[in-house]
């Protein structure tokens, strides 16, 4: 089976490496997002509320019901994010580790979470389509950026499966059909 051999400008090797510790410093981001984010939003009353979309303009484009339902739809959503993070981490490590040894097993983790990853964005976007309304500017551009995140997944497990496949066939990235200068 072909396999990419070059991730952008680099080895696909180089490239897992430094998509894995990105994967990781992300995920330790994210989680303290995640956790401030649940601290925060636990208690925000109405009256609250209504002062914050007259602040920020947005009285006449979301209704005090629509954010308190998208409020709460985002808190279960921050929750999986938070659990999703978690397992990132240990599995970015793994990725790392494998990828720096040439063990093709720790890699296999981070290619079923991808899918996985995709497959929980997605489910995020029809969360806020339903909430809001697909065509509600605020589900727009959540959309949108759960959207582009689903394209870059699918080139980042691109990149992991194809060193996993060259791990695996033993040539990790040895390849004699490279083009090379003249």
């Amino acid at each position: 089976m072909a396999v990419m051999e070059r991730c952008c400008c680099c080895r696909v090797k180089t490239g897992s490496l430094i998509l894995g510790a990105l994967f990781l410093i992300g995920s330790i981001l994210a989680i303290g997002r995640d956790v401030k984010d649940i601290k925060e939003n636990e208690h925000i009353s109405n009256e609250d509320l209504q002062q914050v979309l007259k602040h920020l303009q947005m009285d006449s484009v979301v209704t005090v019901d629509q954010m308190q339902s998208f409020l709460a739809t985002q808190h279960y959503i921050t929750i999986a994010d938070l659990i999703l993070s978690i397992v990132m981490i240990v599995v970015s490590g793994l990725l790392i580790y494998g990828v720096q040894k040439g063990i093709a097993r720790l890699i296999v983790p981070m290619l079923v979470l991808i899918p996985m990853d995709f497959l929980i964005r997605f489910i995020f976007v029809c969360f806020h389509s339903f909430n809001l309304g697909f065509l509600h500017p605020l589900s727009i551009t959540l959309n949108l950026a759960c959207c582009i995140g689903m394209v870059f997944d699918i080139f980042i497990w691109l990149c992991f499966f194809s060193h996993w496949q060259q791990i695996k066939d033993g040539l990790d990235g040895q390849y004699d059909n490279e083009m090379r200068r003249v």
